[in-house]
């Protein structure tokens, strides 16, 4: 193959990516695998890596793609998550009982997601030993989840709201890659990110309250709905890997995501009084000057992953394949999800005395590191024509039990994915996968829960010991714990991908 028709093709892809419409968002943030292949071994694929997801899971298997390889595909999913909140006691209520309020099961309103688009180019530019690729896509995931604003009659709706309302997350990572081998012995690769979030919205009710000593952990009548929306339109991050044939039936392989850095948006917060009969309208500050921008920070993992896979070899060719993986990320880099208003305050129109001060709103997650073990492979039905894939795979809870949390599943997760590749003619491949995330359960004692309620005009401050200001039935609390009870989460995802060869 010519190399400069090979390059044109090249940056055809890239403008191609660079103009693709707005996608988004394992563990932690993201939710499955990338691209029908890895999907469908249930993600077992860094020593594989043989298509344009490569580029994510091991670049050093680019250099064992010939000619060049174009990629397209689309994941759709149904996100199911519940909760029902633990029963509570109201202390927010008059009188020297407090009632015991029960709550509904509140679901995820948003669990259909049609979007989770790839495209890529993979090519050896007609180097025999070399191989380079250009891609963008999303980082499979749930993009949207939306829950009951409440309370409804009887306070037992929106039982999550202080922990969250609503959140949007549209991701979309742009990848160019590099990679060398020698022979059939082994190879090395790296890829450069840009990623990219064009969209973040992230809503919860807050407890603007000033009264000593109050604590309202179902309903407050100064509850305000406090919303952030913005974007973080670059985030640099890079990948590297290397895979090693010692005999022709075994191969081992190493990737990694390398840099430690975090997503920070630019946003604007809005907060909207739940009772505006009580409160009025609510404006934001700064030095008493107008302003409502803030900053939210997100931070992301390091990635390690091993894989060893073997292959059964007839005459040369690969009729099946067995891989198992071990993936860690160190999601003990989110402690919490910070929303940074640099000295904003809020000011109730019907409310007389100080401002709010709403310049730091902090979400604790705790979140630990997490392990992965997948299980895949393929065989080769027919050669050249059909190829049928599965795995298994289990993952470690990334939030430990007293900081779940409904905006992520946190719990531990175990799957299961069947998948399969049609070869029509020597350059089209049709590729479909399905794969099932269950996430044990998870259940919360309220003595357990350590996610507070947002009180930040609450004149109880760190340690929380003062019985004057603070609720002496919750001394060494910042506010009522909001997130005892049950959660439980399964995701079902078909993922589609079409492949054209040429030049192999």
């Amino acid at each position: 193959m010519k190399v400069l028709p090979a390059l044109t093709t090249l940056l055809g892809a890239a403008i191609i990516a660079g103009v693709a419409g707005l996608a988004r968002a394992d563990t932690g943030y993201f939710n499955g695998d990338l691209g029908p292949r890895a999907s469908g071994r249930g993600g077992a694929f860094v020593a594989r890596a043989d298509d344009v997801t490569a580029v994510s899971y091991n670049p050093a298997g680019l250099a064992k793609i010939r000619g060049t390889v174009f990629e397209i595909g689309n994941q759709f999913s149904y996100n199911a998550y519940d909760y029902m909140r633990a029963p509570t006691l109201d202390y927010g209520q008059s009188g020297t009982a407090p009632p015991l309020v029960t709550f509904q099961t509140v679901s995820n309103g948003s669990a259909w997601q049609a979007a989770d688009p790839l495209l890529g180019v993979v090519s050896d530019l007609g180097l025999p030993n070399w191989g380079f690729a250009l891609a963008a896509f999303a980082p499979p995931g749930i993009s949207r989840e939306q829950y009951p604003l409440g309370p409804g009659a009887g306070f037992d709706e929106g039982g999550q709201r202080y922990m969250m309302v609503s959140r949007e997350a549209i991701i979309i990572d742009y990848a160019a890659s590099a990679a060398w081998k020698h022979g059939d012995t082994f190879g090395l690769g790296a890829t450069l990110q840009w990623i990219t979030m064009p969209r973040l919205v992230y809503s919860l009710v807050i407890n603007g309250s000033r009264a000593p000593g109050a604590f309202n952990p179902v309903s407050s009548q100064y509850d305000l709905l406090a919303t952030t929306t913005g974007s973080a339109w670059f985030t640099f991050n890079a990948i590297v890997g290397a895979w090693f044939r010692p005999v022709p039936s075994v191969e081992l392989a190493l990737s990694g995501q390398v840099i430690p850095t975090s997503m920070v948006t630019n946003s604007t917060l809005s907060i909207a009084a739940q009772n505006p009969s009580v409160v009025g309208d609510v404006t934001l500050s700064r030095n008493g000057d107008a302003a409502n921008d803030v900053n939210v920070t997100l931070p992301l993992p390091l990635i390690a992953r091993a894989g060893g896979r073997y292959r059964g070899l007839a005459g040369g060719r690969e009729r099946f394949d067995v891989e198992l993986d071990l993936e860690y990320e160190t999601w003990s880099r989110a402690r919490s999800f910070t929303v940074d208003g640099h000295g904003l305050e809020a000011t109730a129109s019907n409310v007389a005395g100080v401002a709010i001060p709403v310049d730091h709103i902090d979400i604790a997650k705790q979140w630990r590191d997490t392990i992965a073990f997948k299980l895949g492979g393929d065989i080769n039905l027919v050669p050249d024509r059909w190829t049928l894939r599965a795995g298994a795979y289990y993952e470690t809870a990334v939030a430990p039990p007293a900081y779940a949390n409904i905006d992520f599943p946190g719990g531990p997760r175990i799957g299961a994915a069947l998948g399969a590749s049609l070869f029509v003619m020597p350059r089209w491949e049709v590729m479909l996968a399905y794969q099932l995330r269950y996430q044990i359960g998870v259940t919360v004692a309220e003595t357990d829960a350590r996610l507070y309620q947002q009180t930040p005009a609450s004149p109880c401050v760190a340690p929380y010991q003062d019985m004057n200001t603070c609720n002496p039935n919750f001394l060494g609390q910042s506010g009522p714990a909001v997130n005892a009870g049950h959660y439980s989460a399964a995701s079902h995802l078909l993922t589609l991908g079409l492949v054209y060869r040429y030049g192999s």
